[in-house]
């Protein structure tokens, strides 16, 4: 049994589709760390940045969202949500996830704290996401190329991540609705582990 230590107001939601499409829900122990918890020495121990989600397999500690992703969907490869090692499509497999962990997450960080654009353009070389145009043009070309996924005709863990971010920054009002996402959503949209999230419920048909 794992554990899965998170938080109901926290983006380790994000998380809980992949528990369904892995259908390792009954394998998970819920634990949630109130946010006056976080960073008390009982949760510190467990996870030194005092941030949810985390999750303990045994002795195993992963306690970023993207090394989670990574990590359940090879421990449950045959379930077909990772590529191969060896497999091609593991390279874009892992940018998108990546990409949502790094430079999306910092954007729409970013964004909520007001930060202006001349200060952003001022910092622009200290910031994995450079300028908003960018973090734009990189998620219209590549959502573009989807047939219907990221990598092809498999959904794959990345597809869920991607999809997840996507909708959220949209829902906050930080991300604009744009055309070229819709093809994609309109396809995660349709899965059953999305069903839960209101979100979706405009790009359903």
């Amino acid at each position: 049994m794992m554990t899965l230590y998170n938080n109901p107001q926290s983006r380790g939601l994000t998380l809980l589709p992949l528990l369904k499409e892995l259908d390792i829900t009954d394998q998970i122990q819920h634990v949630e760390v109130a946010y006056a918890a976080m960073h008390q020495p009982a949760y510190v121990q467990i996870n030194p940045m005092g941030k949810v989600p985390c999750l303990v397999d045994q002795d195993v500690v992963i306690s970023e969202m993207a090394a989670i992703y990574v990590y359940l969907a090879d421990k449950y490869r045959d379930k077909g949500l990772a590529p191969d090692l060896d497999d091609p499509k593991r390279g874009a497999y892992l940018k998108w996830i990546f990409f949502c962990h790094g430079p999306l997450t910092e954007w729409i960080d970013i964004k909520n704290l007001n930060i202006s654009a001349e200060d952003i353009e001022k910092n622009r070389r200290s910031l994995s996401f450079g300028d908003e145009a960018s973090v734009q043009r990189f998620l219209k070309q590549g959502l573009q190329q989807a047939n219907p996924y990221l990598l092809g005709e498999k959904c794959s863990a990345a597809d869920l991540y991607v999809a997840y971010c996507l909708i959220f920054a949209m829902s906050s009002k930080i991300l604009p609705d744009f055309e070229e996402f819709r093809p994609f959503l309109q396809t995660m949209a349709q899965r059953d582990s999305l069903q839960d999230i209101a979100w979706f419920q405009p790009y359903r048909t």
